[in-house]
């Protein structure tokens, strides 16, 4: 187990961001769904060509972490599996890093602000679909959007479809209706995305999976944004079109949802 701040100089990570992350919501002493992100990172690693520990080792090293990192509050734990340097006999490594959660009760509430991203996400790209820690796109990407008075940036991909957010996947209901970008838009497999559509799907809520224009987006109800750390953003604002966030909807009894699935995990 080794801290982000140790890194061999000839490794390939630090040379070309050769490698794969997961980030963890690490709650009570505990991180959440655990299995979910050793199963992407390993997805991740066997694409590299890179050995990842099996499930009982990475989980090990990642308790011991955190027993070492103690805190009362909800924090973020970064994994990290190098690229190594096959050349030079230098193994993937694993790295840790802690930080704290970036998001305020005040967004929660009040919902965050998009502003869709002039550049392309290219869907045809081997690295959609992996974690990789080659997130300079992303960014620079969500810098942009800050620029524009914006919490988050939305791809769209090279056709003109809905991709996804910079850090985030997209969601969007209509009429009691679910609809999220599907894995040929150029999104990131998400695993508070699977846990929502197959929340969702428990819920007996009508969920599709296709691929969406902006106006479909425009013309919705209501929208949100998931990952690992916010899980559940409401949207108040597409660049300068209003969305008013409701007290009762889908998206209220699907963040109840999650949130009992949390607290049981």
């Amino acid at each position: 187990m080794i801290p982000c701040e140790t890194l061999f100089s000839h490794d390939r990570l630090a040379l070309f961001g050769f490698g794969v992350f997961e980030t963890l919501l690490v709650t009570d002493e505990a991180p959440l769904f655990v299995d979910l992100h050793w199963q992407r990172m390993n997805q991740g690693a066997n694409f590299l060509g890179l050995k990842l520990p099996d499930k009982n080792e990475w989980l090990k090293q990642v308790q011991e972490f955190i027993e070492q990192n103690p805190s009362k509050l909800p924090w973020a734990l970064r994994v990290t599996l190098s690229g190594g340097a096959p050349l030079s006999n230098l193994p993937s490594t694993l790295l840790f890093h802690k930080r704290l959660v970036p998001y305020t009760p005040a967004q929660y509430a009040l919902g965050i602000r998009l502003h869709i991203l002039p550049s392309p996400r290219n869907e045809q790209s081997p690295l959609v679909a992996i974690k990789s820690t080659n997130y300079l796109e992303n960014i620079l990407a969500k810098e942009a959007a800050n620029l524009q008075g914006a919490d988050e940036g939305v791809w769209l991909n090279t056709k003109g479809y809905l991709a996804e957010g910079t850090m985030s996947n997209l969601f969007f209901i209509k009429d009691g209706t679910l609809f999220t970008p599907s894995l040929a838009s150029g999104c990131l497999p998400g695993t508070r995305r699977q846990l929502l559509l197959g929340l969702a799907r428990s819920l007996q809520i009508p969920t599709y999976e296709d691929l969406y224009s902006i106006s479909d987006l425009l013309m919705s109800d209501e929208i949100f944004m998931t990952n690992a750390l916010m899980g559940i953003m409401p949207v108040r604002q597409i660049d300068d079109i209003p969305f008013p966030i409701a007290k009762e909807s889908v998206m209220r009894v699907l963040e109840l949802a999650y949130q009992d699935l949390v607290k049981h995990s």
